[in-house]
């Protein structure tokens, strides 16, 4: 029975695609963060203490991109069909 579901298990290859697409969502966030800090010339401390919103901005950025990626696949399973 283990066998059964061995087929569709997450494959190490996936894990890491989707951690570096995590990833440069939360760099960009974070670079996000960084131009509002020097537009409003906050101090640095006040750029630690919104790292919360960093982390839900680059979760809104992967839920964005996670979008995306379905609606190309989407698109491209089924309006270029053979």
């Amino acid at each position: 029975m283990a066998d059964m579901f061995s087929d569709h298990g997450i494959t190490p290859k996936r894990i890491k695609k989707e951690l570096i697409i995590l990833l440069v969502c939360f760099l960009a966030s974070t670079i996000l963060n960084v131009l509002w800090a020097i537009g409003d010339k906050t101090p640095v401390a006040e750029m630690v203490a919104r790292l919360y919103v960093v982390l839900v901005i680059a979760l809104v950025f992967y839920g964005s991109a996670v979008i995306l990626r379905i609606l190309y696949y989407l698109i491209s399973r089924f309006w270029f069909r053979k």
